[in-house]
């Protein structure tokens, strides 16, 4: 299974955040109810966070 860089995209902006860099996607488990986490995909490493919902990140199905 791959997860693209395909970067984020500002939720206060709406502008293109590194794209082709890093790759951001949703987890399915909220934060608070203004915030989800997210895993962090790096070309050399991996990482977790929450961050805004109205932040544009990935989702992908995974069984």
């Amino acid at each position: 299974m791959e997860f693209p860089a395909v970067g984020n995209r500002n939720y206060s902006s709406g502008s293109l955040n590194n794209a082709g860099t890093w790759g951001y996607y949703w987890s399915s488990v909220a934060a608070s109810s203004s915030s989800a986490y997210y895993l962090l995909f790096l070309s050399s490493d991996l990482g977790v966070g929450y961050y805004n919902r109205q932040g544009g990140f990935s989702v992908r199905c995974v069984r």
